[in-house]
C-alpha cells in the first residue's frame, strides 16, 4: 500500500482524501491517505455506502483478478455485457483509491485494487468465520507429518553455508553433491510442496523442490549471496533477521510465502485471507470454509478441497505453522501452531559434559552466537547442543577467547553453569592458544571517536575483539568481507590500501539481488507502474458531456429526424429513455436498435415487461434518463 501511494503526487492523495470526505461526509481530521485506506473502519463504511454498481465492481476485483489486477483488456473482456455502466463504478472507485491505475511505458493500462483493501473487503463478503470452527478433544492424526519450523530449516540451512564450502555452477546453480549434503537438514520434505502447481516450479525436479524453496526464500530474505564460484552468507542481513522476534519473523516469511507459493486468483486469496483471522489453536473444517467462500460468491472447482490441500496446506504444514487431522468419516481440520507467534524468551540448559538443551522459544541470534563454538543438531522443536574440544578450539584460533566463550553460555543459560564445565573450556582454551601464528587485517581510523561510537553499537562488537590503540584494530581476514559490507551499512566509505585475494582467497564482488530469488515467478502487474492520476467524474462516459441538454433535461416532442438521433444515442450510451406515445401511457426501457421496417421508423425497447417494438410515429414526449451514480 504504501510503497503504490509514494507515486501519487501531494496534489493527487490530497484529491482523493477530499473526495473521501465529500462522499461519505468525514471530519476534515488530520489522517493521511494510506491511514485512511487501512482503516477498517473506513473501508467497512465504502462497503456498506456503495451503490450497486460500486459492489458489483468490488466484487469482480476480489473474485475475477489475480491478485487484484485487471490489465485493461481483460476488464473489458469481463465487464462487456455491462461496460459502460460498470466503468462508471471503477472510476468512482478509482476516486476513492480503493483501486488504482497503472500503465506500461507503451501505454498499456491497468487496474489494481491493493492487496490491503483487498483483505478488508474480502471480510466485509464472507459470513461469520466462527461458522466453522470446532472443538475437538483430541488430536486428529495425518498422513504427513508437520516440519518443525521453516525459520529452524533455514537456520540450519545458514549453519551448513557458513562452515562448509558450498560451490555454485557456471549456469549459477548449487552444484548437486553440494544439494545432496543440505537435503537432511530440512524437515520440510517434497511430499508437503509437490502439489505446487505454479509454472515456474513445473519447470524444475521434483527431487529436491523442497530444499529449491528453501533455498528461494534465503535468497530472498537476502541471508544467502552467490559470490565468485560459491554460495555465501551475508552476515549483516542474517543478524537483522535473527535480532526479529518470533511473531516478525513469521509476518515477514508468510507474505513471502504467500507471494510466492499460493496459487491466486479467483478463490484463493479470500481462503488464504479467511485463514489468517482464525485464532491460535483453533481447529476449523475444511469443507465448511469451502462452503462459506460459495456463500460469499466465489465460484470454487468441484475438487476445491483436494486442491486446497495439496497446493497450500501442505506448505503450511511443512513449513510447521499448521497442524492437519482427518476424523473417521474422512472430515479434514487444521489449526494454527502457536509456536511461531509466541515472544516470551526462554535459557538452554547446560550438563556438566557440556551438553546443551535449547527450548523452542530461545532466541535465535543467542544459538547463533553460540553455533560458532557448539555443535547444534535439530529434535523436533528442540535443539541439541554439544561442546567439542575441536570445534571450540577452531573459534579460539579464529580470534574469539575463552571468556567470550563463557560470558555466552552463561548469558542464556537458564541455570548457573558447572564448575566443571568452565574447567573443561578453560583446559581446551590453553591447548587451542599454546602457540598460535594466524594473519589478520589492520583497521586504521582517521581517530579514536570512530571506534569509541562503535564500541556502543551492537553489528561492531565482533569486530572489535583486538584493539590496538584509539585508533587501529585488528580483524581476521574471514570478517574483511562483512565489516567493509557493514561501514558501507553505516555510511562509512572504507578505503582498501592493498588487495591481497592470494592470501584470503577471494575478490571484491558485488552479490546478487537477493530479492531475485532462484525461482522468478511473474506478477500480473510486473511492467506496469503507478500512474499519478485522479479520474475525473464523467472519465468512464465522456460521451454524456456531448448530449444536448435538452435531451436529458426536458421532457418533450421532437422533429423525427432529431428523435431517431436521440433513440440512436441513447442505445449507444445504454441509457434509458423516458417515453409517453400519443395514447397518455408512459413508459420506461433501453432502447435496443433503431430501423425501417416496412416503411416505418421502428424503435425496440427493452423494459420491465420484455421487449417490445414502437413506431416513431407513436412516440409523444421523449426524454433520455441519466442515472444519478453518473452526476
Amino acid at each position: 500500500m504504501n510503497d503504490s501511494l509514494e507515486y501519487l503526487s501531494e496534489a493527487t492523495r490530497q484529491a482523493i482524501l477530499n473526495e473521501q470526505t465529500r462522499r461519505f461526509r468525514l471530519d476534515q481530521e488530520q489522517q493521511d491517505l494510506s491511514s485512511r485506506l487501512l482503516d477498517s473502519a473506513f473501508i467497512s463504511r465504502v462497503w456498506q455506502e456503495a451503490d450497486e454498481l460500486e459492489r458489483t465492481v468490488i466484487k469482480l476485483f476480489l473474485t475475477k483478478a489475480p491478485r487484484g489486477f485487471f490489465s485493461k483488456r481483460a476488464w473489458e473482456r469481463e465487464t462487456a455485457k455491462e461496460h459502460r455502466h460498470l466503468s462508471i463504478g471503477l472510476t468512482r472507485l478509482r476516486r476513492l483509491g480503493l483501486i488504482l491505475t497503472v500503465r506500461k511505458m507503451w501505454s498499456e493500462i491497468g487496474y489494481v485494487m491493493p492487496q490491503e483493501i483487498r483483505e478488508q473487503l474480502t471480510m466485509q463478503l464472507l459470513p461469520q468465520l466462527t461458522s466453522a470452527y470446532v472443538s475437538l478433544s483430541k488430536t486428529l492424526p495425518y498422513y504427513i507429518s508437520a516440519g518443525r519450523g521453516i525459520h529452524l530449516d533455514l537456520f540450519g540451512l545458514l549453519l551448513f553455508v557458513r562452515d562448509q564450502q558450498v560451490p555454485v555452477t557456471q549456469k549459477g546453480s548449487i552444484h548437486r553433491r553440494a544439494m545432496q549434503k543440505m537435503l537432511p537438514l530440512l524437515s520440510i520434505a517434497d511430499e508437503h510442496v509437490q502439489g505446487i502447481a505454479l509454472a515456474p516450479l513445473d519447470k524444475e525436479q521434483r527431487d529436491g523442490l523442497a530444499l529449491t524453496i528453501v533455498l528461494d526464500l534465503a535468497f530472498r530474505l537476502g541471508l544467502v549471496m552467490r559470490k565468485e564460484k560459491q554460495l555465501v552468507p551475508d552476515a549483516y542481513q542474517i543478524r537483522q533477521w535473527l535480532n526479529h522476534s518470533s511473531p516478525e519473523r513469521f509476518e515477514q516469511l508468510y507474505q513471502l510465502v504467500a507471494d510466492q507459493l499460493l496459487p491466486h486468483g479467483d478463490w484463493w486469496d479470500a481462503f488464504a485471507q479467511m485463514m489468517r483471522h482464525v485464532p491460535l489453536d483453533q481447529w476449523c473444517c475444511v469443507d465448511a470454509q469451502l462452503r462459506m467462500l460459495e456463500t460469499a460468491g466465489f465460484v470454487l472447482p468441484e475438487e476445491a478441497e483436494k486442491a486446497i490441500v495439496e497446493q497450500w496446506l501442505h506448505i503450511l504444514l511443512g513449513m510447521g505453522w499448521i497442524q492437519l487431522g482427518a476424523d473417521d468419516e474422512e472430515r479434514l481440520f487444521w489449526r494454527w501452531n502457536s509456536l511461531p507467534h509466541l515472544t516470551a524468551e526462554e535459557g538452554w540448559f547446560v550438563d556438566p559434559t557440556g551438553a546443551l538443551t535449547i527450548p523452542p522459544l530461545v532466541p535465535l541470534r543467542d544459538v547463533w552466537e553460540i553455533s560458532a563454538f557448539c555443535q547444534l543438531t535439530f529434535e523436533g522443536q528442540l535443539i541439541r547442543g554439544e561442546l567439542q574440544a575441536g570445534k571450540l578450539q577452531s573459534y579460539l584460533a579464529s580470534g574469539g577467547t575463552k571468556e567470550q566463550v563463557i560470558e555466552k553460555l552463561r548469558s542464556g543459560c537458564a541455570h548457573p553453569l558447572p564448575d566443571s564445565l568452565v574447567e573443561v573450556i578453560g583446559h581446551w582454551a590453553k591447548a587451542a592458544t599454546q602457540i598460535q601464528l594466524e594473519p589478520f587485517y589492520r583497521v586504521r581510523t582517521a581517530h579514536g571517536g570512530f571506534v569509541e561510537e562503535w564500541r556502543q553499537i551492537p553489528d561492531f562488537q565482533p569486530f572489535l575483539q583486538h584493539v590496538l590503540s584509539p585508533a587501529e584494530f585488528f580483524i581476521p581476514l574471514s570478517q574483511k568481507r562483512q565489516l567493509i559490507d557493514l561501514l558501507k551499512h553505516y555510511g562509512y566509505e572504507p578505503h582498501v590500501v592493498m588487495q591481497t585475494d592470494a592470501v584470503d582467497g577471494e575478490e571484491d564482488t558485488l552479490p546478487d539481488v537477493a530479492a531475485r530469488g532462484l525461482l522468478l515467478i511473474e506478477r500480473p502487474w510486473d511492467g506496469y507502474a503507478i500512474e499519478n492520476t485522479f479520474p475525473a467524474q464523467d472519465e468512464a462516459m465522456p460521451q454524456l458531456a456531448t448530449l444536448p441538454k435538452m435531451w436529458t433535461q426536458h421532457f418533450q416532442s421532437y422533429h423525427p429526424q432529431s428523435l431517431r438521433d436521440l433513440l440512436k444515442r441513447a442505445a449507444e450510451l445504454q441509457l434509458e429513455v423516458e417515453i409517453q406515445l400519443t395514447d397518455q401511457e408512459r413508459l420506461h426501457g433501453l432502447p435496443v436498435e433503431v430501423k425501417l421496417d416496412m416503411g416505418y421508423w421502428v424503435v425496440s425497447i427493452s423494459g420491465p415487461r420484455g421487449k417490445r417494438s414502437y413506431r416513431l410515429d407513436d412516440l409523444g414526449r421523449v426524454r433520455i434518463v441519466v442515472p444519478d451514480y453518473l452526476y
